[in-house]
């Protein structure tokens, strides 16, 4: 999962999960039962037929080492089960017959345990009993060629006869010599164990099986049944038919479960940890094209999705640029049905018809937002497939409104276990990487690549309102409120204003906000118009028209004028008193004048004595008044007004 925290070497009385691979009739299922004394082939039709058709399940114990063995199919119409069996192995045997060599299953089973990142295995060469030795050596050959540029080069290729049991014990030091060598990433504490069988036993109810990818769970503990999100508890726990204390990484294990029917449960759900998993429809992922495919892949072609143990179809996003075979690239899945996956989780892409594996690799975000396009599908991807735990943590929180203390979505998304997730958060918050919003303990915590992300958003929501009321450079905050409604978070939307009018994009406008580029076209037209209104207004001094007066003055129509008189405004070529009133700057500089004359010599003073002082209506002292009131140039005191801070400084 790319963590940076360390990783663990198997030791003794540890787990390990081996799994087969090979063509048809190479021997799988017979060696195993040398290998643990266990035959596999539990149906009836498997055993009629003498062919794996399902998963089989065995182990034993050698070197102090428990191992768990997946036997899988080898016919090419059952790759789909062989996948599902591949998931959570730790060590693949790919058994190949010394009678047959390379065959196609041995090459597409070998693919698909590249894809699927098991880290070890070996090669089995079975049947040496029916060929001579210097046919066993060619056939080695023929493996070593097939294996290079593999997980499996340089592997050791151990013969083997499941006959005569020549070769078993030799097989059996080579598997726990690799096992010992075997090297993981630290493990999530999280719990999760994709469902490959499902059945009913009486007295007890149902029963799932699988192989535990991580964590671990107890008798008594809920659990969650995924993608359904419904709760379930653990009645008991088995390992390879014996009642145990708990399920852990690396085992095949059996569950007990109560508060579900048995035709309620099927192959490809999962149990997890309530909270850790979620539905999705939407992943991220870093794909690998097969060089063997047959095919150009390209957006919206779909496939069959192996995620776990689930198969579903999944729809191609690659934004456009087409992927060869032998290439990589960033891409995402859309699937038909939900899903759950996480960090670093394993696929495998099959085409539908004819059945052919194509591609495979890694979940880098399980749950890409709903309703979200992505706009740089390499810049995400790199973000998401950094080895830097760090850089995978600021790719998520940079997408959040807020930062909660809870590590099971940083689990889920970026595969960092709870301790580190804590950690780098104090991390990024003595760096200055988080900003607290608000309150020191209860505030917003956001991450100030969100903030920036928000603050260009914002911005360009300004542009495109402001666009729609031409001729105009700035507007009422409340205007742009209805386009920022991906913020919910009112200190968040307050410290996106705040961050554009630090950054110096945005404007106040008078009592109103615009970008600071912001310019105003006007027609010809317009522009005539405009210079009509604006020699009206300064002919009338202290009476100016109101707007209606105006419209009819220019023949125009009042929502043709208004927006002329907004920016006229915005230029300091006007003075908006009321909502029907502007006035020219010098007008108001006169009033002032007067006003404060006024006041000096009689002191405080009514509106019908400030309306005398100004030679005017009742229609214009009143708005006057208020505006002088709203601007600090008078302060009203009941009925009489007396001067305010700002009467005595030249208006404008």
């Amino acid at each position: 999962m790319g963590v940076e925290v360390g990783v663990r070497i198997i030791d003794g009385n540890k787990h390990i999960l081996i799994g087969t691979a090979g063509h048809i009739d190479h021997g799988k299922t017979r060696l195993v039962g040398r290998l643990t004394g266990i035959n596999t082939d539990r149906l009836p039709e498997e055993q009629a037929r003498g062919i794996s058709i399902d998963l089989g399940f065995a182990h034993f114990e050698q070197g102090g080492i428990q191992f768990g063995v997946v036997d899988v199919p080898g016919h090419e119409r059952f790759v789909k089960n062989m996948v599902a069996g591949a998931t959570g192995v730790n060590l693949a045997m790919l058994v190949i017959a010394a009678d047959d060599s390379v065959m196609p299953q041995t090459r597409e089973h070998l693919e698909i345990m590249e894809l699927l990142g098991i880290p070890a295995g070996l090669v089995a060469l079975t049947k040496i009993d029916l060929v001579d030795r210097d046919f066993v050596e060619l056939v080695a050959a023929d493996i070593a060629d097939l294996t290079r540029g593999t997980f499996l080069e340089g592997c050791p290729i151990v013969p083997v006869s499941s006959q005569t049991g020549e070769g078993l014990d030799e097989l059996r030091a080579a598997l726990v010599k690799r096992a010992n060598e075997v090297v993981f990433p630290e493990a999530l504490p999280l719990f999760r164990l994709p469902i490959d069988r499902v059945f009913s036993v009486a007295g007890h109810g149902t029963v799932v099986t699988g192989s535990v990818a991580s964590g671990s769970a107890r008798a008594g503990e809920t659990l969650e049944l995924m993608p359904e999100q419904r709760e379930v508890r653990v009645r008991g726990v088995q390992h390879h038919g014996s009642q145990a204390d708990d399920a852990s990484a690396r085992q095949r294990t059996a569950i007990n479960l109560a508060g579900v029917k048995t035709d309620e449960v099927e192959r490809g759900m999962e149990l997890a940890s309530p909270g850790y998993l979620l539905p999705t429809r939407r992943i991220l992922v870093e794909l690998k094209h097969l060089s063997s495919s047959p095919l150009l892949l390209k957006d919206r072609q779909v496939f069959n999705l192996h995620l776990g143990t689930r198969e579903v179809f999944a729809r191609i996003n690659l934004k456009g640029t087409p992927l060869p075979p032998g290439e990589r690239s960033f891409a995402e899945l859309r699937t038909k049905e939900p899903i759950v996956a996480a960090h670093g989780q394993r696929f495998i892409l099959r085409r539908i018809s004819p059945s052919v594996t194509i591609a495979g690799g890694r979940v880098l975000d399980p749950c890409l937002p709903v309703g979200k396009r992505i706009k740089d599908l390499v810049s995400l991807g790199t973000k998401w497939s950094s080895p830097r735990d760090v850089t995978r943590l600021s790719a998520l929180i940079a997408q959040k409104d807020n930062i909660d203390d809870s590590p099971l979505e940083a689990a889920r998304r970026s595969g960092i276990t709870p301790n580190r997730y804590r950690q780098l958060l104090d991390d990024l918050r003595t760096s200055g990487e988080l900003i607290r919003l608000g309150s020191a303990e209860r505030g917003l915590l956001v991450h100030k690549d969100r903030l920036a992300a928000l603050s260009a958003s914002v911005i360009k929501t300004i542009r495109e309102v402001l666009a729609k009321h031409q001729p105009r450079r700035a507007l009422p905050r409340e205007v742009f409120l209805s386009g920022c409604r991906e913020i919910t978070h009112a200190a968040l939307l307050d410290a996106v204003f705040n961050n554009l009018f630090v950054q110096g994009e945005l404007v106040k406008v008078g009592p109103h906000i615009g970008p600071a580029d912001a310019q105003v076209k006007l027609t010809k037209n317009q522009q005539a118009t405009r210079a009509r209104l604006l020699e009206e207004i300064n002919a009338a001094g202290l009476t100016p028209p109101t707007t209606k007066e105006l419209a009819a003055s220019v023949s125009q129509k009042l929502d043709q004028i208004e927006p002329l008189l907004h920016v006229s405004c915005e230029d300091g070529l006007l003075v908006k008193v009321a909502d029907d009133l502007y006035f020219a700057p010098d007008a108001i500089e006169r009033a002032r004048r007067l006003c404060a004359e006024f006041l000096d010599k009689n002191g405080p003073a009514s509106m019908a004595q400030l309306r005398d002082a100004w030679n005017v209506s009742r229609k214009f002292s009143v708005p006057l008044c208020e505006f002088f009131d709203a601007n600090g140039l008078t302060i009203r005191n009941g009925d009489l007004r007396v001067a305010g801070p700002k009467l005595a400084q030249p208006f404008g």
